[in-house]
């Protein structure tokens, strides 16, 4: 996940405009559902699967801007700038924590459609939330930044530019609400890609003019303004004067539940920048940030499934034969594209480092595998957790979050107290990793009988040893420039497609008629 994107996850659920709001309206018009005309099982899983293609789609356009503009950045840019970033960021999301209840979530979640007055509602509440932050953040960067000494002075005037780009990003949650509740993800995607294209491009520029970090915090109050423009002009939505205090109550119970899993899951991430950026220094947090993002590469594919799936699990919530083969389905192809990636690393680590990146991130080649063996697990519990707040039960996650946040944290400090280095920090930040992802599928197999999760991986185990394996000692070698990585990774990807269907030719069956196949009515 880029800088930008994980900056928008922090404060929204999702960004999704699409086809014109209902006018504003008032008395009894203003109670109309907002909702499109219910749709029975087939249908739901028939835009679900549009919307895993169009994202997917639209996936492949943006990792194609996203990669040219990493691959130049981390090489003009380096690890400590990046590192300040990524510091200054998390700063900042501390604070956003406050500006959102989880009132978006909410929305989408409850089985009656929001009618124009709860969305009014939820607009005036947010807007009032994200001026509060801005505020806070204004007053209080001074003794924010002051926790890590190694940071440079501008860095309060970094964190305070940040936060207009939380506000900006905040003011277009209302289009992803009418949005995601019907699955509709067209103009989605074209959204996607023109963030991805004002983030990257405003950055590689900047950089290229040698703004260094600076460059960064401009192209996220750039895309936080085009992002708001191009929302409203493809959905657009006019608030009326109405705030329903008694309306938004049933709303916060969901939400704030929600919103408390995030900031479990905020305090969980918190080791990263506070410990490591504290007794790692600028420098190597810069390396372990980037192999860790660099490693769940493709958390990318799972991302685009939550975000279908949280909509479309909600409306299958008193379903539960169409939600277990549905959650299945996921896990499915979530496992195929995470073992695929980590066969990669494994076995291209070295020349993928070197040639997209530059030698001076071969450093992160340790870091780099420890998360990409790790993810093999980690990938799991992001869809799970969605499914479990679409059926109205975030408070199981959250519990689960509270115990793997404490074993972080212990972890993390017991691996540094016994090897003050990069690679026992991330070992030791794997550890909650493997067990959180091990309670969650437990809990699940214990709701959710019918799914078989651990048939769907095992294939996706076998291939992805192979590869790895095969990638090092005979493909390796002759990894020289960016078309022989091209070559390799296209042999590759075809030595693991072909070992998955030899070995499970009806799952890789299945995975390929989830996406094409038209669904029955059940």
């Amino acid at each position: 996940m880029s800088e930008a994107e994980e900056h928008e996850v922090a404060v929204a659920n999702v960004v999704a405009p699409e086809a014109p709001a209902p006018a504003p309206c008032s008395g009894e018009d203003a109670r109309k559902n907002t909702d499109a005309p219910t749709v029975d099982a087939a249908q739901l899983r028939r835009r679900a699967r549009m919307g895993v293609v169009l994202l997917t789609l639209r996936t492949i356009a943006q990792q194609f801007i996203v990669l040219g503009g990493m691959v130049y950045l981390a090489r003009l840019l380096g690890p400590t700038d990046y590192g300040t970033f990524w510091l200054v960021q998390f700063a900042l999301s501390f604070f956003t924590l406050f500006g959102d209840a989880g009132l978006g979530a909410a929305l989408v979640q409850q089985r009656s459609a929001p009618t124009h007055d709860e969305l009014s509602t939820i607009f005036w509440a947010q807007l009032a939330m994200g001026c509060a932050v801005v505020a806070l953040v204004f007053a209080a960067a001074p003794f924010v930044v002051r926790f890590w000494p190694d940071l440079p002075p501008s860095s309060e005037n970094l964190m305070r530019a940040l936060s207009g780009g939380f506000l900006l990003v905040s003011l277009r949650g209302l289009p992803a609400i009418l949005m995601e509740r019907n699955l509709e993800f067209g103009r989605l995607a074209v959204l996607d890609v023109v963030l991805s294209i004002t983030f990257y491009g405003s950055a590689v520029v900047l950089a290229a003019l040698g703004w260094g970090v600076k460059s960064l915090i401009a192209a996220v109050l750039l895309q936080g303004l085009v992002g708001l423009v191009v929302a409203y002009s493809m959905r657009p939505f006019a608030p009326g004067l109405v705030f329903d205090r008694r309306g938004i109550i049933p709303v916060l119970r969901f939400g704030v539940a929600f919103q408390t899993k995030a900031a479990v899951g905020f305090v969980n991430g918190a080791v990263t920048p506070i410990l490591g950026g504290r007794m790692l220094g600028r420098e190597q947090f810069g390396i372990v940030s980037w192999s860790q993002n660099t490693a769940w590469f493709s958390l990318k594919v799972v991302d685009i499934l939550s975000r279908v799936n949280f909509p479309l699990f909600s409306r299958l919530q008193d379903r539960p034969v169409e939600f277990a083969r549905t959650l299945e389905a996921s896990v499915r192809l979530c496992a195929v594209a995470t073992f695929f990636m980590v066969a990669l690393f494994l076995g291209l680590g070295p020349g993928i480092v070197e040639v997209l990146y530059g030698a001076k991130w071969l450093p992160a080649l340790p870091t780099l595998y420890v998360f990409a063996v790790v993810i093999t697990i980690g990938f799991v519990s992001p869809i799970l957790a969605g499914a479990l707040d679409a059926i109205g039960k975030p408070q199981i996650v959250m519990r689960l979050s509270f115990a793997w946040t404490l074993l972080n944290w212990v972890a993390v400090r017991v691996a540094m107290w016994i090897s003050p280095t990069m690679l026992a920090f991330a070992l030791g930040l794997c550890v909650h990793v493997v067990f959180g992802n091990l309670a969650v599928v437990y809990v699940m197999k214990r709701m959710f009988p019918e799914a078989r999760f651990l048939a769907v991986v095992r294939t996706c185990v076998a291939a992805c040893a192979v590869v790895s394996v095969g990638a090092r000692w005979l493909v390796l070698p002759w990894l020289k420039g960016p078309m022989t990585l091209v070559g390799a990774t296209l042999l590759c990807a075809a030595a693991f497609a072909g070992l998955y269907a030899a070995m499970d030719f009806r799952g890789a069956k299945a995975a390929f008629d989830n996406v094409r196949r038209k669904p029955t009515a059940t």
